[in-house]
């Protein structure tokens, strides 16, 4: 009853393995260019890169999709400087505080918190020891790489959130731990043998 809509996209499955992770028959074949031969000038012994040519027109023959266009290969993006985003221009106009180290530590201390169950309501507290371990060990990789460049008391903040988020979870395992050996016949908070 009318035209057939043409679709707007098409769905191509390029993926090289089936769901056991054997080859597929029907996987697409990447075709890479060998690298050129570096070119040993008579005067040195290190290679010269070969001159640069001009680039060859692509046909739609040569060009498929799962492989880099010969117009982009090796291109390497120059790193973005100007955002537009001015972060005291923001905070005038919506409001806001500086950003400090603390309050990125503060944070990554209540992320933790909450995979301790602290600030959970209710009677029953749901714990994610892994989560909180991560969070422990995020913020040591964050101790370990800015020592020497917080200032004291930014320092001492950290060190004391570091220890105590350690005895918490040290707390949280020893509970655990408590509450499996109750549940354990005849293992009445007597330590395994």
């Amino acid at each position: 009853m009318g035209k057939e809509k043409k679709p707007e996209f098409v769905v191509t499955d390029r993926r090289k393995f089936n769901v056991d992770g054997e080859p597929r028959p029907d996987a697409p074949v990447e075709r890479t260019a060998p690298a050129p031969d570096p070119v040993v000038s008579e005067n040195s012994a290190a290679p010269v890169k070969p001159a640069q040519t001009e680039a060859e027109p692509i046909t739609s023959d040569e060009h498929s999709a799962s492989e880099p266009s010969k117009l982009t290969e090796g291109f390497i993006p120059e790193p973005i400087t100007d955002t537009g985003y001015n972060g005291e221009r923001e905070r005038t106009e919506f409001g806001g505080q500086k950003m400090e180290f603390i309050h990125l530590l503060d944070m990554l201390v209540q992320t933790a918190m909450m995979y301790a169950g602290a600030m959970e309501g209710g009677t029953e507290r749901r714990v994610d020891i892994v989560g909180l371990r991560q969070m422990i060990d995020l913020i040591s990789v964050l101790e370990e790489k800015t020592k020497g460049n917080l200032t004291e008391q930014e320092q001492a903040i950290l060190t004391n959130t570091t220890f105590q988020l350690r005895m918490t979870y040290m707390e949280i395992v020893n509970m655990i731990d408590h509450q499996a050996m109750q549940k354990i016949p005849g293992g009445s908070g007597a330590p395994r043998k």
